[in-house]
């Protein structure tokens, strides 16, 4: 079997192994150690450890024993992933014990299903769950069967076939990727399913679509997992078909897309990142209709059969020409883009729940500062993104490798998270009670209260070209100094609630040290960071942020760790203040000075 076709399996054990909270399950409270991708090995028994190391995440239930031996645990394993299937998914070669493709697609549905729980988890506990609420929700989700079934709304309902899906996106009538929207990240397993439905003739849930003002141009508001996966099969999708005129041979891309990905030396992940076809499903069953179309490409099935509303056809005249088959459009007319966080609401039937990040990304889109840190942090780095941006010469490319450099991917908007909980925690003051102190509301709700402020006249500054490209410049410095004073932050300061040492960064270090930083760039003084390396070391060693998840703890680590920095270095907070409130005119550095008084359990 190919490396190509383990690439998948690889990023998703990956990503099962990265440290966080786990489920609280009885007797499954070991946290795997974090690998990458390329350190796992599929030509011996080493990729069978790895699955083992993040069974916690695959809710498994068998049990494994140390003393097992390797042909042992594969055979439980796959009898529970694919029953009576199990002696045909593994093979042992020289004592080891090596994937078979049926082996392979099994682990691959499992691991893709567990990645996608583990971040619906995840966000439970970000959103304040318990972690015993979180993981009776885990639970569920592992037990129930996902929706499909499509709500009902009120809209105008059509019925498009798949080629005029296609022919719209080819005329670049169809937005494939507004702003708004999360980018692809449906894994091969989950678009192999779609293909399957539609070969088989099942009905797809709604495609939903917001007609912009009166042209012909749409943009999908749900259902980009989907039509993406569709247009990426049949070697349609635009920015994949651009992507491949850029490669060797492109004269082979529809004829032979099996010889242009190895001209073209492609792997699994180049393929998906570039938005090319993928190969169908495996099918072992000898009786199954499609056994003779599985584990291919689309250009090499186009003239197979398959039935369809009761007639057979062709599985190009099902992908390319007009027949019975049929996708559910449901079209909004004349809907503003701020609003369609309602659709996002209702809509959620396939993939993983929406976060905040993203509901917060539909719902001010229209804001160029939203645009901003989708094109700074990288979320979204593309040029059309923040056109003002690229036109006043602003390159954010360090930014993105600094804040990867930190662990952070591309994700769920995570990165651009921490950019605004940075900025809106520097900049705006949260409201005070009626003693005058602080309130220290959640993440989420003070980074909306910072763009609603924005958005009315409190804050309208943010709304100036002008301002907006200080701001962007700003934080592609303070990233830059971040990243060139590390040895600054010790080990012991990336984590929460954890005194073990951290190469990893999360969340919340990274706001407070980011802060700092940003402070230092507008006041001009980075030199300060640079020459006061290994006193802030010294400081941030007695760091540990907080185990509890309370707004109000995690409210004081900010405040302290960030002003505390500033004071180490000889800053004072007042010119600080003066200084931000000239550059960007209000400030939230007085707050932070009374806010750290609270006392951190």
């Amino acid at each position: 079997m190919e490396d190509l076709d383990f690439d998948q399996v690889a990023t998703l054990l990956a990503e099962l192994s990265q440290p966080s909270v786990l489920p609280k399950i009885e007797g499954r409270r070991k946290s795997p150690s974090p690998f990458e991708s390329m350190e796992i090995d599929f030509a011996s028994s080493a990729w069978l450890a790895r699955v083992l190391e993040v069974a916690t995440w695959l809710n498994l239930d068998s049990t494994f024993d140390e003393q097992d031996s390797p042909k042992a645990v594969a055979l439980r394993l796959f009898d529970e992933l694919s029953p009576g299937k199990a002696e045909a998914s593994f093979e042992i070669e020289d004592g080891h014990i090596v994937l078979t493709e049926m082996g392979a697609q099994a682990l691959e549905e499992r691991l893709s299903r567990a990645v996608s729980n583990r971040a619906s988890f995840l966000q439970m506990l970000e959103d304040e769950l318990s972690v015993a609420a979180a993981t009776e929700e885990w639970v569920d989700a592992w037990n129930e069967a996902p929706a499909t079934e499509p709500l009902s709304i009120n809209a105008t309902v059509d019925k498009w076939r798949i080629y005029d899906l296609a022919g719209r996106a080819k005329q670049q009538q169809l937005e494939l990727n507004p702003t708004y929207q999360r980018d692809f990240v449906w894994s091969n397993a989950d678009s192999q399913m779609l293909i399957e439905s539609i070969l088989r003739g099942i009905p797809l849930p709604s495609i939903i679509l917001a007609r912009v003002s009166s042209s012909q141009r749409f943009q999908i508001v749900d259902g980009k997992q989907r039509l993406t996966a569709i247009l990426r099969f049949m070697g349609a999708h635009p920015e994949g078909r651009e992507n491949a005129k850029k490669m060797k041979e492109y004269e082979l891309f529809d004829s032979n897309f099996s010889q242009f990905a190895r001209r073209n030396n492609l792997r699994a992940t180049d393929i998906r990142e570039k938005y090319l076809p993928f190969k169908t499903k495996k099918y072992t069953d000898d009786k199954d209709p499609l056994k003779g179309l599985g584990g291919r490409y689309y250009c090499e099935i186009r003239d197979s059969q398959v039935r369809i509303a009761g007639e057979t056809i062709t599985v190009a005249d099902l992908f390319e020409r007009a027949c019975d088959y049929f996708i559910p459009v449901l079209i909004y007319r004349d809907t503003q883009v701020r609003d369609i966080h309602k659709v996002f609401r209702l809509y959620n039937q396939q993939g993983m729940k929406l976060n905040a990040e993203e509901i917060r990304n539909a719902v001010f889109n229209h804001l160029m500062i939203s645009r901003l840190m989708l094109y700074v942090g990288g979320d979204r780095p593309e040029p059309e993104i923040a056109p003002e941006l690229v036109k006043a010469g602003i390159d954010p490319t360090t930014s993105h490798e600094n804040i990867k450099a930190l662990g952070f991917g591309i994700t769920r908007f995570r990165r651009t998270k921490v950019l605004l909980w940075t900025v809106a925690t520097l900049i705006l003051k949260p409201a005070q009670g009626p003693d005058k102190a602080y309130r220290t509301p959640s993440t989420a709700s003070h980074i909306d209260e910072f763009l609603r402020s924005i958005d009315s006249d409190r804050l309208a500054q943010f709304r100036s070209k002008a301002t907006l490209e200080n701001l962007a410049n700003d934080i592609i410095a303070a990233l830059e100094l971040h990243q060139a004073a590390s040895d600054a932050w010790h080990p012991k300061f990336r984590r929460k609630g954890k005194s073990e040492m951290a190469s990893r960064w999360e969340e919340l270090p990274v706001v407070a040290s980011l802060i700092s930083c940003l402070v230092l760039v507008m006041t001009g003084q980075e030199d300060k960071l640079e020459s006061g390396i290994e006193a802030v070391r010294e400081l941030t060693a007695k760091m540990v942020g907080p185990a509890s998840t309370q707004n109000k703890t995690q409210w004081a680590h900010i405040a302290n760790a960030s002003t505390s920095i500033l004071e180490t270095l000889g800053l004072s907070l007042a010119d600080a203040d003066l200084a931000i409130r000239g550059r960007y005119g209000d400030s939230a550095i007085n707050a932070l000075i009374e806010i750290r008084k609270i006392t951190i359990e």
